[in-house]
């Protein structure tokens, strides 16, 4: 039985190390997809920004050319002559520039005078810059992008753009897994130069556009894209759009996808190791604990409750220590709170009331109202275990207490009805640090609380200028108005005694009288005052 428990737990723990990881790894994964594609749209932009810039400085120069162009003479002198094939070698994205009348006959290009003119379409009598093309050049017989400009005379200067060179701007071999790239119509969205294959998404109207925006959706290819278009800043009629796949957007190579699953079976493979390491240590714990219960390493000691008027011993607060075979005494700081977590501490405090019974049976024959206090915290008083170990101990101690704190009082929703039925049982309920927590006339009034502890902090600010000093003489008046019995806690001073017997609390517990002491040395200090009595 105890194998097929081990290989459960075994497998429980591999199979939690794996839901954590993979809960873990998807949102990692997921964040990392999501960052990754978002940092591919951002690229996208950039180069789809880069390019624009390149293609518009160019067309900012050929501007300037056409406009320093304007007054040249349609008739190539040669001085004009001269000018334009100047500005021809000075702007090697330039190829040709001509003079157009206002009847559309191209009269005069930097090669020479035309004779006879070449019939072309006739200048639009609109301002600013424009394209059209592209066209097979006659002299060159290449096919080039026109921009000109209307004159003021009616007459068309224009420069003719290699086609090459603006298809070269649009490579999308230099922008990894694009899927195109196209200079197009701003109003009618046909492309003018394309490197790609072209497609316009389906549910979405991109043309006519004047703004720059991003676009992501089915396009007419039967493809997810993400695509961008912007406009050309010096040719408003003209836009660039750059598209991805939505596929290509986020690309895992091999070696990516070797390095996350090994990460991933590392991490899995350490949190079960982790996991089973965490529960021998609990094991291991909790075997220790219930090792030492078998073996009586888990003992009481006893810290005496003194009545200071007489003085004598009336009662004890019950302790508890073990003795280690390696590490000597070790008190309940080094072993309670793991029992708290691993659920040994109800096996301890039901042992330690069984001990206390088993010790003070001789004290409890020769002081039948001899107190005994028990520490008892919220989760003991939910244990019906816990209840009936002090149901039976009361039978052998007419005078039991058990000690709460304020906190394990109220935060405790049966609290009222087991304190109740205690109460009706004969156990005198007491309130552990009391002014430390949350200290009210409500809640005493309402829970069955017989004995108030005052908190060592309170009497150590006795004699002291402190903000505690008030709050000591507070908690008396409190007691007294509701008839609670008062038991003052770290008395170390006999000027704390005094005060204190002196506003009437005179059941005191603190190394003024004695330390917790173990069951023979309490048994002597009885001992001592009963001899003291009988002497007297």
């Amino acid at each position: 039985m105890r194998g097929a428990h081990s290989l459960s737990k075994l497998f429980k723990n591999i199979f939690i190390a794996w839901l954590s990881c993979t809960f873990v790894f998807s949102i990692v994964a997921a964040f990392t997809y999501v960052h990754q594609k978002e940092t591919a749209k951002s690229n996208l932009v950039t180069v789809a920004s880069r390019i624009v810039s390149d293609i518009n400085k160019e067309f900012v120069v050929v501007d300037d050319t056409l406009k320093h162009a304007i007054h040249l003479s349609p008739n190539c002198d040669p001085e004009g002559l001269h000018h334009m094939r100047r500005l021809v070698f000075e702007n090697p994205g330039m190829s040709e520039i001509g003079i157009v009348d206002s009847k559309g006959k191209l009269v005069c290009n930097s090669f020479g005078q035309l004779t006879p003119p070449v019939n072309t379409s006739a200048p639009i009598k609109k301002p600013g810059l424009r394209y059209y093309g592209p066209i097979i050049t006659d002299y060159l017989e290449l096919p080039a992008f026109v921009l000109a400009r209307t004159r003021d005379d009616g007459y068309e200067v224009n420069v003719l753009m290699p086609d090459h060179w603006l298809k070269s701007m649009l490579d999308i071999s230099a922008h990894h897994n694009t899927d195109f790239a196209a200079l197009v119509d701003n109003s009618t969205g046909v492309p003018v130069f394309l490197n790609g294959k072209y497609a316009l998404p389906i549910r979405q109207k991109l043309f006519p556009t004047a703004n720059s925006r991003a676009v992501e959706g089915l396009f007419d290819d039967e493809k997810v894209k993400f695509a961008y278009v912007a406009a050309i800043p010096s040719l408003p009629q003209m836009s660039l759009i750059i598209a991805k796949n939505d596929e290509q957007l986020v690309s895992l190579g091999w070696l990516w996808l070797v390095l996350w699953s090994v990460l991933y079976c590392a991490s899995w493979v350490g949190l079960t190791l982790l996991l089973i390491s965490y529960d021998k240590r609990q094991l291991s714990s909790k075997t220790q604990i219930l090792r030492a219960l078998a073996n009586d390493e888990l003992f009481n000691v006893y810290q005496p409750l003194v009545n200071a008027e007489v003085p004598s011993i009336v009662g004890v607060e019950v302790l508890i220590r073990w003795r280690h075979p390696l590490e000597g005494v070790l008190g309940p700081a080094y072993f309670v709170p793991e029992a708290e977590r691993d659920g040994t501490i109800l096996d301890i405090s039901i042992a330690q009331v069984e001990n206390a019974v088993r010790d003070l049976t001789d004290i409890l024959v020769a002081q039948p109202d001899f107190k005994v206090s028990f520490n008892v915290n919220g989760l003991l008083l939910g244990s019906k275990r816990y209840i009936d170990a002090l149901l039976a101990a009361k039978n052998q101690i007419s005078s039991l207490t058990i000690e709460l704190t304020e906190r394990d009082v109220l935060t405790q929703a049966q609290t009222k009805t087991v304190l109740t039925e205690l109460k009706r049982a004969g156990i005198e309920i007491a309130i552990d640090d009391f002014g430390t927590g949350y200290s009210g006339l409500q809640y005493l009034q309402s829970f069955p609380i017989d004995l108030l502890k005052i908190d060592q902090s309170f009497v150590a600010s006795i004699g002291l200028d402190t903000l505690q000093s008030p709050v000591l003489s507070a908690v008396i008046d409190m007691a007294e108005k509701l008839d609670k019995k008062l038991i003052a806690e770290g008395v170390e001073t006999q000027a704390q005694a005094r005060y204190l017997k002196s506003r009437g609390v005179n059941v005191h517990q603190g190394w003024l009288y004695f330390k917790a002491l173990e069951l023979p040395q309490l048994q002597r200090e009885i001992g001592k005052v009963l001899d003291n009595k009988r002497a007297a």
